[in-house]
């Protein structure tokens, strides 16, 4: 009887043992399954990159966002090189449901690829309603910088030529080469304008820029532009300290802002950790603005910069604001000219910080078209020269000022940035130190753990 009750014993621990395997293994199967759900509904990606090349930079998120119209895009290559490119592109189809993504071998599909023009594997194509085009490389900004020109369509920069103005085909450090360059990449067709020989300025003109002009423009010049303004046109003034235009600057005067003959010192503290002399006041401080309004907690530089005054009491017809400001630990130097060997504070002539050293402005339109006019004025050129258009922000303070004034606020935002190539430098001492760890010191640690291992068990 005993034996049998130890059967027993035995097949009931058994059955719930199996039991209890059956259940463990039945809750796991709910929590994966529930593991699952929740994802599925909750989508979630962590970007752990130092560089953030997994995620989509807040121009192409707000791009993405305030999307009015469905947009495709096409990567046409060979199907085993699609995984290489879900990674970027998988991050536009989730980020908006009016984007698809499509991937399309040529060679299955010739017609597709005949109708878009593909040559070559790889080719990125962004298409919305009768536009398309390709995109330059496979990164964010390449895509976005696409996704922007056939979006927006073409607009038309006018640079004033002929007294002394940044040249945009230059590419040395003070050129405006790379400006360009971003102007085209957001679809801008950049035109030079020889002012004094039409003394007008032509209609299809989107945006006129006078980048740090060394002569003053001729009255007809100025009046050419004031009625442009005011004819609800967008203009962008960049004036060099220690570079007299009067004609210019009562053309401002007139629209309620006044331009100082001085230069801007700052002696921010926080400014020597970029290594930035005096004369290079570090922006922190912006107005209220919507070009601005992105650039809070970051930087921008104005080397050389001349300041500016803003009416308390806005003209009939005109209104301006403050863009940017210096720090309290700032002053100009009244009357500055360069050929001075010394500047510093003088009581009682210079004036103490905060200075403006960017100003923003609005003109009532005169005439049928009821849009305003805008424009743009910077105490300084170098802001944007080849030398200075990468330092922190100064690329997207520039491409937001002519965002606004072209009326693209809706691409008035942070940049994607173009990938970084991460690099390890290592001196001599270093590889040698790396030599005889890695590759001798190492192996022959295992060896020497080996061999005693080997001498206790004997």
């Amino acid at each position: 009887m005993a034996w049998k009750d130890r059967i027993a014993g035995r097949g009931t621990q058994r059955f719930l043992e199996g039991a209890n395997f059956a259940v463990y293994t039945l809750v796991i199967i709910a929590l994966i399954g529930l593991c699952n759900w929740f994802v599925g509904r909750h989508d979630r990606r962590w970007d752990l990159t130092p560089n953030k090349k997994y995620s989509l930079s807040a121009q192409t998120q707000k791009l993405l966002k305030d999307l009015n119209r469905d947009v495709s895009i096409y990567v046409f290559d060979r199907e085993r090189s699609f995984g290489e490119r879900r990674d970027v592109l998988g991050m536009y189809g989730t980020a908006s449901h009016r984007v698809a993504v499509q991937y399309v071998d040529p060679d299955r599909q010739p017609t597709l690829a005949k109708q878009y023009g593909v040559r070559t594997y790889g080719t990125i194509i962004i298409t919305a309603g009768s536009r398309h085009f390709e995109a330059q490389n496979d990164t964010e900004e390449g895509i976005t910088n696409a996704l922007v020109r056939v979006l927006k369509g073409q607009r038309t920069v006018c640079f004033v030529q002929g007294h002394g103005e940044r040249n945009v085909e230059s590419s040395d450090r003070e050129g405006y080469d790379r400006v360009k360059k971003q102007l085209e990449n957001e679809n801008y067709q950049i035109q030079p304008l020889l002012l004094m020989q039409k003394m007008a300025i032509p209609a299809d003109c989107t945006l006129l820029v006078a980048a740090g002009p060394q002569n003053d423009y001729l009255p007809p010049e100025v009046e050419a532009i004031r009625k442009y303004v005011q004819g609800s046109g967008r203009a962008l003034f960049l004036l060099d300290a220690g570079v007299e235009l009067p004609n210019l600057a009562k053309l401002l005067t007139d629209w309620n802002v006044t331009v100082r003959s001085d230069l801007v010192i700052d002696m921010n503290p926080v400014a020597q950790i970029f290594g930035t002399s005096p004369a290079m006041p570090l922006i922190v401080k912006y107005g209220t603005n919507p070009i601005v309004q992105p650039l809070a907690n970051r930087a921008t530089l104005f080397p050389l910069s001349r300041s500016f005054e803003v009416g308390k009491e806005n003209k009939a017809g005109s209104s301006a604001e403050s863009l940017c400001e210096t720090s309290p630990d700032s002053y100009d130097v009244t009357d500055f000219n360069p050929k001075m060997q010394k500047v510093a504070f003088r009581a009682g002539k210079d004036l103490k910080g905060p200075l403006t050293v960017a100003v923003s402005g609005t003109i009532s339109a005169q005439g049928e078209k009821k849009t305003e006019g805008r424009f743009v004025a910077l105490g300084t050129s170098l802001v944007a020269t080849n030398n200075f258009l990468g330092f922190q922000s100064n690329r997207d303070f520039f491409m937001n000022v002519v965002n606004w004034l072209s009326a693209d606020e809706d691409l008035i935002s942070i940049r994607p940035k173009p990938p970084a190539t991460q690099r390890l430098n290592l001196n001599v001492s270093q590889m040698r130190r790396i030599l005889l760890l890695g590759v001798f010191g190492l192996p022959l640690l295992i060896v020497a753990a080996g061999t005693m291992v080997w001498w206790q068990r004997r």
